[in-house]
């Protein structure tokens, strides 16, 4: 186990403290490596597994959006299925996914000019073109597209049912969002260390990767435990039943959560974290920003804390899905591997 000292307050770790976790090799030589932090937390929050200073602050981006529905959740938000997964999800902006997402406005009583967040194109240039080719509705840009609009539909959802003013939704002294901030501290065991503006407009709060993980944990946790919170489980049943909706189909997240039945949430600037059932979970930072680390770390530390969740056999068969290959002229020249002292650990 391999922990360094947590950064200063107000910045997150530093180079020097990181750990490699993963390197990308082109025709046998290594091109690139990825240096951050990494840490498995048990049922009950202890850390197993640590590489790096995983007590050190980060900015968990939108790893927390199970935390944010669940408060969506406890302040009457109708939310329940598919439209619950969306709310936890990083979605691709897919007609299916816009659907959903103005379904839970309608049964509001909103539209879409209530959303905050920024107004997007489909991530998917496939998805763009069908939009292009409507000839019956203008192609423009819609917040309905970008991919928090799950998220931010929640919102708005429990802000009506509980009467809370929608204009004013993502202030951090708006009744939800301190509901927000309190759930995080509950799930993850420690105070909210800053906030920032995340990417959505949405307040972004600043944790450590430990307490991510341990966040994660008790969320993924929760269907098999009689003293968790309902909403929780709520949270882990819709994620795991509708996992097209927390990113899409064929994408990492949604394999992972479809194929091994662990919960499986990425965030921006690479933010990772992983749910196994009986609530062990991982959490992964990139130090760069990149996701090349995330999937595959997260996956090779839970197989090895909690093998009895990660079955070997299925897992060998997801890793080629969720890990894309290096490639140079249209075929295979290279992997991303783990790095030694990921190796190191699971020896």
């Amino acid at each position: 186990m391999t922990q360094t000292p947590a950064a200063p307050a107000g910045q997150t770790f530093a180079l020097a403290d990181a750990v490699e976790l993963v390197h990308v090799t082109r025709n046998g030589f290594v091109e690139s490596r990825t240096a951050g932090a990494a840490v498995v937390t048990g049922p009950d929050g202890e850390v197993l597994a640590a590489l790096g200073p995983v007590d050190a602050l980060i900015y968990p981006r939108s790893t927390l959006k199970p935390f944010q529905a669940i408060a969506s959740l406890r302040h009457g938000a109708d939310l329940e299925g598919e439209q619950l997964a969306l709310a936890c999800g990083s979605h691709r902006g897919t007609a299916r996914h816009r659907d959903v997402a103005q379904g839970v406005l309608e049964a509001a009583g909103l539209g879409e000019d209530a959303l905050q967040c920024p107004p997007a194109w489909p991530a998917d240039a496939d998805e763009i073109l069908r939009a292009v080719a409507d000839v019956e509705h203008r192609a423009a840009k819609t917040p309905l597209a970008y991919n928090c609009s799950g998220k931010h539909a929640g919102f708005l959802s429990a802000c009506v049912a509980s009467g809370h003013d929608v204009g004013t939704y993502l202030e951090l002294d708006h009744p939800l969002q301190a509901e927000v901030t309190r759930v995080i501290e509950e799930y993850c065991g420690e105070p909210v260390a800053h906030v920032g503006v995340d990417g959505c407009c949405a307040p972004a709060a600043v944790v450590s990767l430990a307490g991510l993980a341990r966040g994660i944990g008790k969320v993924a946790g929760a269907p098999g435990r009689r003293d968790a919170e309902m909403h929780a489980a709520s949270v882990a049943n819709a994620m795991l039943e509708h996992p097209w909706a927390v990113q899409a189909p064929g994408r990492a997240n949604t394999v992972v959560m479809e194929e091994l039945g662990l919960i499986a949430k990425l965030g921006a600037d690479g933010v990772l974290v992983m749910g196994a059932p009986d609530g062990t979970a991982a959490a992964v930072k990139a130090l760069d920003g990149g996701d090349r680390a995330g999937t595959l770390v997260a996956l090779a530390l839970l197989a090895h804390v909690a093998p009895e969740h990660v079955d070997h056999e299925r897992l060998t068969a997801v890793l080629p899905r969720v890990v894309p290959p290096i490639e140079g002229g249209g075929k295979q020249v290279g992997s991303i591997r783990l790095a030694r002292p990921v190796l190191e650990l699971l020896d």
